[in-house]
């Protein structure tokens, strides 16, 4: 594999499309951080060069959000450049420690957070049984059901007040292995992809809703390629949402105050898969929809993701303030697809005075129709 993709990334003319689309380039305003510096250290750590302090640093701070893709003339996938380059570190055991203990909790103890399995029952809704068969199978994914676990109970109270036959996993549930995805640990995510997809099937479920769109991603469109092709097809929660209000499953009241919404698009559920429309359907019925100065496929990333808020804190964290003041400065509530994107951006000081941050769930439960 890293010879084929050594071959593609030196494919790189150094023209720097890809420096200033980069988050981690406006977080910090040096183009050693952007996308077209993380190429040039990997074509050197392909080319069997030693690599310096910040070439390391800028490899490791990337979030793999694939802003810099569609910006390349030469058309290199520059996040798939950055997975080989961590697995060639791996190799030269030049891997962080923290990378490793997070690897293992998800190895290991199914989560990055290594939390106890009884922690994925806190969601449970009061009197709710998750049934052994159902039609749809909701997994909240390890940010929603462990660290947040509101936002996936939210979401299951609504599903039953729209009469949605689904179970969900519980305890048995276990983490999609993104971060392994991201570092390069391809035979990790074999097994995890194996693992899980036979535990879904195994519910006899026909559809697998996700609550976090980095789940959505790998179920979809990576676990296919890494096992087989799953007798189920994986919706996000956003799709579903927006298709039971538009069959008239669930019925929104008409707020007596229509507050303005920001809707942040999540990196994978955008980028890599395209589903932009249906949240921001929703959202608009319950507030005056307004957009960030960069949405859609442009998207700003929130600086979390792949070990980044473990490893660059104050970097990751610049970028959350940078998207919270600008909700600020608008006056609106954030809306988020991504309960990752949640727990970072709301993780900020609130002596700040940022807005509240809501799940398109949580928005619709506090405006369903009694």
């Amino acid at each position: 594999m890293t010879g084929n993709i050594a071959e593609i990334a030196s494919a790189c003319t150094l023209c720097g499309a890809c420096v200033e689309v980069c988050p981690f380039f406006k977080a910090t305003d040096n183009p050693k951080y952007g996308a077209m510096a993380k190429v040039e250290a990997a074509i050197a750590l392909f080319g069997g060069r030693d690599l310096s302090d910040e070439d390391l640093k800028t490899l490791y701070l990337c979030t793999r959000c694939d802003g810099c893709h569609a910006s390349c003339p030469m058309d290199i996938p520059i996040s798939v450049v950055i997975q080989a380059a961590r697995a060639e570190l791996r190799k030269r055991e030049l891997v962080p420690e923290k990378y490793n203990t997070i690897a293992e909790a998800i190895i290991k103890a199914g989560s990055p957070m290594a939390a106890p399995p009884e922690k994925r029952i806190a969601p449970l809704p009061e009197g709710f049984r998750p049934p052994d068969k159902a039609r749809y199978l909701y997994v909240p994914g390890c940010w929603s059901s462990i660290r947040l676990p509101e936002t996936a109970r939210a979401t299951m109270e609504v599903l039953i007040k729209a009469g949605v036959d689904f179970t969900t996993l519980g305890e048995r549930e276990w983490c999609c292995g993104l971060f392994v995805i991201d570092t390069g640990m391809m035979e990790e995510a074999k097994k995890l992809a194996e693992k899980n997809t036979l535990l879904f099937e195994s519910t006899g479920a026909r559809t697998v809703v996700t609550e976090c769109p980095s789940c959505y991603d790998v179920f979809k469109n990576v676990y296919p390629t890494l096992f087989r092709k799953p007798g189920y097809e994986v919706v996000h929660i956003t799709e579903l949402l927006d298709q039971l209000i538009s069959e008239g499953k669930i019925s929104l009241k008409e707020p007596e105050k229509r507050k303005k919404v920001i809707y942040k698009d999540p990196c994978p559920l955008v980028r890599r898969c395209g589903i932009a429309q249906p949240p921001r359907k929703v959202f608009s019925q319950i507030g005056e929809l307004i957009e960030y100065k960069e949405s859609g496929k442009d998207a700003l990333c929130c600086g979390a993701p792949a070990g980044v808020k473990s490893l660059y804190p104050d970097i990751a964290n610049r970028l959350a303030e940078m998207l919270m003041e600008e909700a600020k400065k608008k006056d609106a509530e954030v809306g988020v697809g991504c309960v990752f994107c949640m727990y970072h951006m709301g993780g900020l000081p609130k002596e700040a005075g940022y807005p509240p941050i809501k799940t398109l769930s949580q928005a619709v439960l506090e405006n369903l129709k009694s």
